[in-house]
This record gives C-alpha cells, sequence and structure tokens, in this order.
C-alpha cells in the first residue's frame, strides 16, 4: 500500500485512536479491579475482625483471652498468609497461629496499611482497628487489632484479571480494526467507482462519467461532466475550423497544381516541380492540423481494428513495383485493435509500411504481441548513430531514394497526440525494427 494512499491514512488514524481509546479503557478497568479488590479485602478482613471482637473476653486473672478459632482455618495453619494480632500497651500482643512464631507491627488503629511485612518479609493488606472491653467500674480497656491478609493474593487475582483483559482488548482490538477497514472501504468505494468511470472515458468506452454516487461525490461527478461536455464543445469547434481550412485551401491547392501542369506543359518543368512539391508539402501539412483536431481530446477513442487496416494498405503497397516483390508476413490477429481514430491509423500505418518498403530486400514483418504495432524489415538496417536522427523532418539515409524524409516525422507526430511513442532497434530479419510502445512500458 502506497505511503500516501488515503485508504492507509485512514486506517492508521482509526488504528491509533482504538489502540488509544483501549489502552486509556484497559488501565481505567484495572484501577478499577484493584479499587474494588483492595475494597473486598477489606470487608473480609471487617468481618474477620467482627468474629475476632466476639471471641475476646478479660479472664478472672485479669488477662485477655480469645474464646475458640475463627471460622477461616487459615487463620490456625502457620503462614497461611491471614493473620490476626491483639495489642496493648505494656502488654505482650496476642496474635494468630498463623503468625507462628512471628509478630506484627503495632499499628495505630482506625485505617487501613495496604503493605506491610508480614512473616519472612512477605507483603501484607493490613486493616488496624480499636476494639475496647468494658471493666466493671464502668471503664474500658482499649485494644488494637490488626487483621491482615496476603497482598499476593491481591496480586495474583489482578494479574489473572489483567491477562484476562489484555486477550479480551486484543481481540477487541482486531474486530475494531477489522470494522474499521471495511468501513474505510465502503467510504472509498465511490471513489474506486469514480476512478473506474474515468478510465472508461479515458480508454474511449464512454464520453462521461455515469454511476449512483453518494450525495458527498455526486458535486464532483457534475462538475467533472460539465467539464467534459465544454471540453467536447471546444474540441468540435476546433475540429470544424480545422475542417473549413482545408476546405478552403482545396481551391488554391487545384489552382496551383493547375498552374503547374500548365508550366509543364510549355517546357518549364522545374517551376513546374516546385509548385507542385510546395502544394504536397501545403496539403500534408493540412492533413497533419486535421490529425490534430482529431486528437485534441486525448484518449477517449474507441478501439479500431488493425488487422483490416493493415490489409488494406499492403494491397496498396503490393501493387507498386517494389512492393509487389516483397513478401508481406502480417501475424495480426484478427480480433487485434488499437485505441487510434480510422483516418489516423490509415495514415500511420501507410508511412511506417512505406518505409518498410522502401528498405526491404525480401521481407516485412508486421506483428502485434506485448507492443501495440511491430514492423520489421531485412533491410540494411540503420547504425546505432543514426537511430535518433531517422525520425526528424527532412532527415534521410539515402537521397537517392524517392521521398521527403517526412514519413516517420508524421508518423511520431500522430503518436504524439496518442500519448504513443516510436522506437527503433535492429531486427531479427537483419534490418530495423519499428514499434509503436506507451512511454514507459517494456523496452523490448
Amino acid at each position: 500500500m502506497n505511503a500516501r494512499s488515503l485508504k492507509l491514512r485512514l486506517l492508521l488514524a482509526a488504528a491509533l485512536g482504538i489502540a488509544l481509546s483501549l489502552l486509556v479503557a484497559g488501565a481505567a478497568f484495572l484501577f478499577i479491579f484493584l479499587h474494588y479488590a483492595g475494597d473486598l479485602a477489606k470487608r473480609e478482613l471487617e468481618n474477620d475482625f467482627v468474629q475476632l471482637a466476639a471471641k475476646v473476653r478479660i479472664n478472672p486473672g485479669n488477662k485477655i483471652v480469645v474464646d475458640g478459632a475463627l471460622s477461616d482455618p487459615r487463620f490456625e495453619k502457620p503462614y497461611s498468609g491471614l493473620y490476626w494480632q491483639i495489642d496493648e500497651p505494656d502488654q505482650e500482643p496476642i496474635r494468630s497461629r498463623s503468625l507462628f512464631d512471628a509478630a506484627l507491627p503495632d499499628l495505630t488503629a482506625g485505617r487501613t496499611i495496604e503493605l506491610i511485612d508480614g512473616p519472612n518479609q512477605t507483603p501484607l493488606f493490613a486493616l488496624v482497628k480499636s476494639l475496647v472491653l468494658p471493666l466493671a467500674d464502668g471503664t474500658g480497656r482499649k485494644l488494637s487489632v490488626t487483621m491482615a491478609v496476603d497482598r499476593s493474593e491481591i496480586d495474583d487475582a489482578a494479574q489473572g484479571f489483567r491477562n484476562d483483559l489484555g486477550l479480551g482488548l486484543f481481540i477487541l482490538l482486531a474486530a475494531l480494526l477489522t470494522g474499521a477497514l471495511i468501513q474505510i472501504l465502503l467510504g472509498l468505494k465511490p471513489l474506486q467507482d469514480l476512478e473506474s468511470a474515468v478510465k472508461d472515458i479515458h480508454g474511449g468506452d464512454a464520453k462521461h462519467l455515469t454511476g449512483k454516487f453518494p450525495s458527498e461525490v455526486e458535486p464532483l461527478v457534475s462538475s467533472l461532466n460539465e467539464l467534459l461536455s465544454a471540453r467536447d464543445d471546444a474540441l468540435e469547434r476546433a475540429r470544424q475550423r480545422a475542417s473549413n481550412m482545408a476546405h478552403g485551401l482545396k481551391t488554391p491547392l487545384t489552382v496551383l497544381g493547375a498552374v503547374a501542369d500548365d508550366l509543364s506543359r510549355h517546357g518549364q518543368t522545374q517551376a513546374a516541380m516546385t509548385i507542385r512539391e510546395n502544394a504536397e508539402f501545403i496539403h500534408n501539412q493540412v492533413e497533419r492540423q486535421l490529425a490534430r483536431a482529431r486528437m485534441a481530446g486525448g484518449q477517449n477513442i474507441a478501439p479500431t481494428p488493425l488487422r483490416p487496416n493493415v490489409e488494406r494498405i499492403l494491397r496498396a503497397l503490393s501493387k507498386t513495383p517494389e512492393g509487389a516483390k516483397l513478401q508481406w508476413d502480417n501475424t495480426i490477429a484478427a480480433d487485434d485493435a488499437v485505441a487510434i481514430e480510422p483516418r489516423d491509423l490509415l495514415e500511420l500505418l501507410g508511412n511506417l509500411l512505406d518505409n518498410a518498403r522502401k528498405w526491404a530486400r525480401t521481407t516485412v514483418r508486421i506483428s502485434h504481441d506485448t507492443d501495440l504495432l511491430r514492423i520489421e524489415d531485412d533491410g540494411p538496417g540503420v547504425v546505432p548513430e543514426q537511430m535518433a536522427e531517422i525520425e526528424k523532418r527532412g532527415f534521410k539515409l539515402d537521397n537517392a531514394r524517392a521521398g521527403h524524409g517526412l514519413g516517420l516525422a508524421i508518423a511520431r507526430e500522430l503518436l504524439e497526440g496518442y500519448g504513443l511513442a516510436l522506437k527503433y532497434e535492429r531486427s531479427s530479419l537483419g534490418g530495423l525494427s519499428v514499434r509503436i510502445v506507451k512511454p514507459g512500458g517494456p523496452a523490448a
């Protein structure tokens, strides 16, 4: 996917937004869980404190005793992770059996201490509360009771929740990214349809953008169709002006031809030849301008069958003395076509095949494969130093040959209007190979 792709940008923006949202949500969920787990542990310790408070009394010897065990058996198992301790000033603390030979620090009553060091340096979650035992004289003995639970139990639960939460958020991330991708693809589908419609116009399959587009894209489609209509109108006016110019020059050219004939009859052959050459030059210029006017609309041209037009030119060339001696090897398939207007294609084929006729010794091959057209001959060929010169206007490899050196130049100008180009190289037949290609296409 291209770095400048709108699809990629939208997907990255969606991924970033979703990832940040899930990260914040995950942190919030974990905080809530830890708060809930701590609150739950505190409530359980408070329940254990209530049980313990109900069993604490002062015996006849004025000592603090605890009658019986609490309901949770962990208080009786050494280092089980659940402990209690009763502290009284200037007295030895009373401890649960689970503390065994260890003791908890004497803490200030009435607050929760989340982390204290317990047996074997185990971190404990502790709750410290005050307990007052009434005496017969109306006073009371104030005790400090510490209830503690191993912090690892909360941490283990938090770690399990964190793992499950991470897996759940990852699945949610994948689902949301999939949904975002589907949404982006559906949202950009009208632009793909628009691109396809523009390609149809470019390829000559349509003249205007057609189809159903969302209301957000419809104004763009309407503007493009208006632009295309304006272009077609301007093109038609240009064609009409070019046609009018051509018709306007026909009469003067006919007169010049008649004058040349008259001069020739009176023995002024040199003057007649000069007039005919210039009249022919003007005629060629007019034809090229008409061709350019036809091509002014770009490549909005329906494909033209290739083989029938090639055969038409070959029939004409085969009637010439040089063409009748050649073998014309036409390998073009019956359904091959090119997006060039018929008149331009005939002029193009005429120039290229006539050039091959002039130079071929025995064979001319015409093919259509990866190139739009390839014409090869078995003539003397062209040396590499002259490859760049042969399509220049007026350039002739052999001045003894007939012609004005315009054929390949005219062909190049015609192809430029279609966004095509001529490529020259040595033919497998030994002569010149002329290929019609799209610029930037395969080199061979």
